[in-house]
């Protein structure tokens, strides 16, 4: 039972559409390179963490990645969200007490994996970059690759190396730009793959450019707090669910950890844990007579605070891997490092 399906046949009448809505992209971009829109420039230098597709590709551990290689450094990270999905307005600080519909899950995500660095959420950045401490020597944008009225100091573009036909015109395809939109990257950043995996589909537009992968894994011990290890759960029936941008990568990294469901539920990126939902998983665990449900860390910060269910709800917390052998991630930063005032 799935909610998320393959692309219907109809949407290849609208590719039409979508290539128009590429075009519109691409002369946004143009239009800010040029200076016709005018740019904000934050007060310390900003490191943006994005794609060029809809979702899935992996942005939040990464960024929660590189907030922590920024800490070794000695810098103080401050993280700044849009805030997707919260029914909140303006410029807001993640704090203990917020919740999903205040701030978006993804910056609770980070908040919770980052409790040594500020997290902020604004509607503009730049917004968000104004209520952070005066101590914060370097701001990372998380999802602004397309949020190009905030200058950057270093452009970072994620391209997930598992769904190469996800860059085809939408709504086909997810892209949000053009795939020439990669020349504005300072560091292409494959997830779940290697660069080989997308040579057919971006040609040329890697060669010669610094060029890194990362691999994400599941943390042994599973959360909330108390819950035990993999192992500990391996070989028990367990029931699955998502609902993120990528769920069938959630789906394999269960396979790899030794979880084989006998039911499985993948619901739309960012889906709310609405009544129709807990009760679909709730029917499915009473049915099957799982022992557990497992979930993201992304779906478990709205999930856990109305799961009243027969058995517990586990998520896992992912590990980020930045596999850099010719030292571009660490050059990119040292300057930033190096030039801060």
């Amino acid at each position: 039972m799935r909610e998320a399906g393959r692309t219907p046949l109809w949407a290849y009448t609208l590719w039409p559409l979508g290539a128009c809505f590429l075009g519109v992209s691409k002369v946004r971009a143009a239009c800010y390179g040029a200076g016709v829109f005018r740019r904000v420039t934050l007060r310390r230098p900003a490191i943006s963490v994005g794609n060029l597709t809809f979702g899935g590709t992996g942005k939040t551990p990464v960024t929660i990645a590189l907030a922590k290689v920024l800490l070794s450094m000695g810098e103080k990270p401050a993280v700044l969200l849009r805030g997707y999905g919260r029914k909140t307005r303006g410029a807001l600080r993640v704090g203990p007490e917020s919740g999903p519909s205040e701030v978006g899950e993804e910056a609770l995500v980070i908040a919770h994996n980052l409790p040594d660095v500020e997290v902020a959420v604004g509607e503009r950045r730049e917004q968000a970059a104004a209520i952070t401490s005066e101590g914060t020597t370097i701001f990372l944008l998380d999802d602004a690759f397309q949020h190009l009225r905030v200058r950057r100091d270093l452009d970072i573009l994620l391209v997930d190396a598992s769904k190469p036909r996800d860059l085809r015109i939408p709504p086909v395809g997810r892209l949000r730009e053009p795939l020439s939109s990669t020349n504005r990257a300072d560091l292409i950043v494959v997830t779940r793959g290697r660069a080989e995996d997308l040579s057919s589909k971006l040609g040329g537009r890697l060669e010669g450019r610094p060029v890194i992968s990362v691999r994400f894994r599941w943390e042994e011990r599973l959360h909330p707090e108390g819950a035990g290890t993999l192992a500990s759960w391996k070989g028990r029936k367990v029931f699955l669910f998502a609902g993120v941008g990528n769920s069938a990568a959630f789906l394999r990294m269960a396979q790899q950890a030794g979880f084989y469901p006998e039911g499985a539920l993948l619901f739309p990126d960012h889906a709310e844990p609405d009544r129709a939902r807990v009760q679909s998983v709730l029917d499915n665990v009473r049915a099957g007579a799982f022992e557990a449900v497992l979930t993201t860390e992304k779906d478990a910060v709205k999930w856990l605070p109305v799961w009243d269910g027969p058995v517990p709800l586990l998520y896992c917390r992912l590990e980020t891997e930045l596999e850099d052998p010719n030292g571009h991630l660490e050059r990119a930063l040292s300057v930033l490092h190096m030039g801060a005032p």
